[in-house]
């Protein structure tokens, strides 16, 4: 049988709206310099340190609230997703970098008017 790779977001055990898109990068921390004839002399601090950019198209009030809710904590929070260099879902250690919340419109729903949230973005970096 085979696997089943679903774009599936859990951030703290908490299932986040599927994600439009999911941007998984993996940087690696060095530090460097060069020396008196100019070649480059670096150190590696630490190799692979992941980011994953996350955004949604268009969230409900009830899929924005699961979000801003799960990722209340800020730091320190558990992730899991399909990690891409593993062929695999994972967990990893983040914080939360800036978020991004345009209000696309206001819609009515049971006689109260609600927002729409479009382009809603926020990044997952491995500490």
């Amino acid at each position: 049988m085979a696997k089943e790779y679903a774009n599936i977001l859990k951030v703290g055990g908490v299932i986040l709206p599927p994600p439009s898109t999911m941007k998984c990068t993996d940087s690696d921390i060095t530090d460097s310099d060069r020396n008196a004839k100019g070649v480059m002399i670096m150190e590696m601090i630490r190799e692979d340190v992941h980011k994953l950019e996350c955004s949604w198209n268009i969230l409900r009030p009830e899929e924005y609230m699961i979000i801003r809710r799960a990722i209340a904590q800020k730091y320190n929070l558990n992730t899991e997703y399909f990690i891409p260099e593993m062929n695999q879902r994972g967990t990893i250690k983040t914080y939360v970098g800036d978020r991004t919340t345009p209000v696309y419109c206001f819609e009515y729903i049971n006689g109260e008017r609600v927002p729409v949230y479009k382009g809603f973005a926020v990044n997952f970096v491995e500490m």
